[in-house]
Parts: C-alpha cells; structure tokens; sequence
C-alpha cells in the first residue's frame, strides 16, 4: 500500500511509461498526418473523440469503483483478522482453566494463532513462510501443514484439536467451548473471503473493453485536437490522455489485492501487529520490529 502523502512526477512515469509511449507515438503520428489531412476532417474528428472519452470516463469510473470495491473488501477482511486475533488471544488467557497445567498449551495456542496470519499472509502471495514462523510452530506441525493444499486450514485444525483435547480434560466448559468455536468459524471464513478474492478476477472481458477503448481514445484524441490547435495539440493531448492512463492505471492495479505489489492490502503490516500485539500479551520481551514503509513509502 502506498502510504507517502506525496508522489512524484517521476514515481507515476514509472508505473506507467509504456502506455506514455503510446501515447507519445499517436501524438508523433498526429503532427505527420496534420498536414496531410483536411482541416475539416479533423475538426470532425473531436466529435467522436467527445462521445469517446465521455463514454470511456464512465467506464473507468464503474471500474475503478468495482476494483476499489475488492480492495477494500481485502482491507476490510485483514482488519477484522486483527481484531479476532486479539480476541483470540484474551480469551485463551481468560477463560481457559488449570492454571500451570495448560499454560504450555495457552502459548501454544497463541502463537499457532499468529502462524495462523503469516502464513495466510504468504499462502495469498504465493510465497513459502520462510523465517516468519520460527519460534512459532513445531517441526512436525510445520511439515505436516505443509503437505496441505491449504496450510492455514491446517493450523484452525490444530486449533480445534487442541481447544477440543482442554474441554475433555474440563479445563473449558462448554459455553466457553462454543465462543473459541465460534472465533475459529471467522478464522475460516477470513481464510475463505481471501481465497475467493485471489481466485476469482475482475472480469477480464470487462477489461479488455476497457483497454482496447481506451487505447482508440488516445489515437483519436491528439487528431481531434489537431483539427482546432494546430501544434498545440501536442501538450493537451499529452495531459488529457495521461490523466486516463493514470485513471486505468489505478483500477488495474488495485482490483487484485494480494499480489504482492506495491498496491497490495498490507498484510505484512498487519501481520506483524498481530505478532507483537500478541507477543505481548503472553508478557514476551523480545518482540520483533514494527513493519514500516520502506523505498518511497510502500507499506506491505
């Protein structure tokens, strides 16, 4: 997530330097047919090219809205992970009995709880976990979820297993036994909203529309402009069809929230707070460093 309050001018012709091209290349192309051309045949031009972009304006905006839609949705769903986790991690403390005899276990849970985000975290990117969740799991749990088509499915079934192993040793009765139920019904379905995200694209038909009308627009615009400015359509050409880049640029990028870029959802952010935050209800002192932006302000 891009979190700097400030992007440059240089930041942005990053992101979007092909498509300038482009668009340099029509307007080049434009300046050769100015004088080939009638005058009248290109005033003519701005016609369409009104009718165009209005209509293409619409459809970036519908798209964009839509792609915002599912990132906010990724947001909002990492968002209410944290605030589960925490809840998590307070109800082990509280409600499970015994004392001495099931702290080993409360820790257990705790920390397969913040496994539990990493590797939702690394499962969404396509990334192995790596060093994440040492100190966090055993070799055999590890290994074993590994082997899984889905491995953090695999750590709510320990989680299960466990909270299932106190409740027959009547170290959870059965009204607490169903809130830690309950908590892990929303563990799933976190799980199961970030898949369905990841698995299921933005329509590509939609997109390509999209794309092969805006790449029309662009060729048009600078021989409209051509037919009333003459020379000076070069700059206006140049800023007008840049601004619908840019616009298309920002649904493209943002309609896929976990894909490990730039404009992801921050789930190493999250990730981490989760770690520290419950690190540290479990009273440890060696906690890890907060996640902060890094390069020109990206926030993973």
């Amino acid at each position: 997530m891009i979190v700097t309050r400030r992007i440059s001018l240089a930041k942005l012709l990053g992101f979007t330097w092909p498509r300038l091209l482009a668009l340099f290349a029509f307007v080049v192309l434009s300046c050769v047919m100015m004088d080939q051309v009638s005058r009248d045949l290109l005033q003519a031009l701005s016609y369409a090219a009104g009718f165009l972009g209005t209509a293409l304006a619409f459809l970036i905006g519908f798209r964009n809205n839509t792609a915002y839609g599912r990132w906010w949705e990724g947001h909002r769903i990492w968002s209410k992970l944290k605030y589960n986790s925490r809840s998590f991690a307070l109800l082990t403390k509280g409600l499970i009995g015994g004392g001495e005899e099931t702290a080993a276990v409360r820790n257990e849970l705790i920390h397969r709880q913040i496994a539990f985000a990493w590797w939702l975290n690394r499962f969404l990117r396509k990334l192995e976990p790596g060093k994440v969740l040492d100190g966090l799991l055993s070799d055999d749990e590890r290994q074993a979820a590994a082997k899984r088509q889905t491995p953090p499915l695999a750590l709510l079934e320990s989680q299960a297993a466990a909270l299932r192993q106190l409740a027959d040793d009547g170290h959870l009765d059965a009204y607490r036994h169903v809130r830690f139920t309950e908590l892990l019904q929303d563990f799933n379905e976190a799980l199961s909203s970030c898949e369905r995200l990841k698995k299921t694209p933005f329509p590509m038909q939609y997109t390509w529309f999209v794309y092969y009308t805006l790449i029309i627009f662009l060729f048009v615009l600078p021989l409209s402009l051509a037919g009333h400015l003459g020379y000076w359509s070069i700059p206006f050409s140049l800023l007008i069809g840049y601004a619908y880049i840019m616009l298309e640029y920002v649904g493209r990028q943002i309609e896929n929230p976990f894909e490990n870029s730039v404009n992801d959802v921050p789930m190493d952010y999250v990730s981490r707070t989760i770690e520290i935050d419950l690190r540290e209800l479990l009273g440890e002192q060696d906690l890890p460093e907060p996640v902060k932006p890094v390069g020109k302000g990206y926030l993973y």
